[in-house]
This record gives structure tokens, C-alpha cells and sequence, in this order.
């Protein structure tokens, strides 16, 4: 995403434990609060929030050690970016789809196609040691 004069950018840091989702529900929906969106593209935004943040907690970590995921929020005239950065186990979400995904639903993965439906961008790089995943969902004032 471009930088700009209209964009703001806000962080929180979460702990790889599902009892964070709480807390990045509040971050969500006080930072997403004084945009002109629609209550449903705050809903999406939450859903591919929450499906980030498990799938980071279920499958980048192999043990119980306390580990921290930074989220960063960016927020344009027209668009919201998400970005997760983790210490987990290198994954590239993009370059794991299971092309028969639709025939068996028992393997998983819908998770990433979910995100993707509700995204207009993704954008996954590693950096050093850390997953440094970003979706973009644009709107329309």
C-alpha cells in the first residue's frame, strides 16, 4: 500500500493464544469505528482477522513456549490493510492451496480461502526469521 497523508497506522501485540481474539476484536472495532464502512465490511475484516491470528497460533507454533504476533493496522481513504508478523514456522498460505480443497472439506484449509473471498490483496513474504502476512480490503466512501 502507498503511503499517504490520510493513512494511520495502529499496532497491537498478541500472545499465540486464543484468548487474545478478544483483544484484537477490541483493537478491530475501535480502530475501524470513525471509518465509513459498512457493518458488514467490519464483520469480514474480523473473520479474516480471526482466521489469521488461529491459524497463526495453531500452526506456526510447535510447543507451548509464549510467543508474540505483532498485527499492524493501516487505514487509507479507501482502504484497510492488515498485516500479521510472526516468529512461527516459514508457511506461505499462497502457495499451499489444496487444488481438490472443494472435493474433500475434512483436510482443511478453507481458512485461506476465506481470507481471500473477503479480501481484495494478499501478500505473504518472509523476513529474516518472521511470516509477514498482509491483506488489503478496499471501500468506497
Amino acid at each position: 500500500m502507498a503511503v499517504d497523508k490520510a493513512t494511520k497506522t495502529e499496532h497491537i501485540r498478541l500472545k499465540n493464544c486464543s484468548s487474545e481474539c478478544q483483544r484484537l476484536y477490541d483493537f478491530l472495532a475501535d480502530n475501524l469505528e470513525p471509518l465509513p464502512v459498512s457493518k458488514e465490511f467490519r464483520h469480514d475484516l474480523k473473520l479474516v482477522a480471526e482466521e489469521l491470528l488461529a491459524n497463526i497460533i495453531r500452526h506456526g507454533y510447535g510447543d507451548d513456549s509464549e510467543q508474540v504476533i505483532d498485527i499492524e493496522l493501516s487505514m487509507a481513504d479507501d482502504r484497510v490493510q492488515l498485516t500479521f508478523t510472526d516468529s512461527g514456522k516459514v508457511f506461505n498460505p499462497m502457495q499451499n492451496e489444496q487444488p481438490g480443497l472443494l472435493n474433500d472439506l475434512s483436510e482443511g484449509g478453507m481458512g485461506i480461502l476465506l481470507v481471500k473471498s473477503l479480501t481484495d490483496e494478499q501478500n505473504y513474504r518472509r523476513d529474516g526469521d518472521h511470516n509477514v502476512f498482509t491483506v488489503t480490503k478496499n471501500y468506497n466512501q
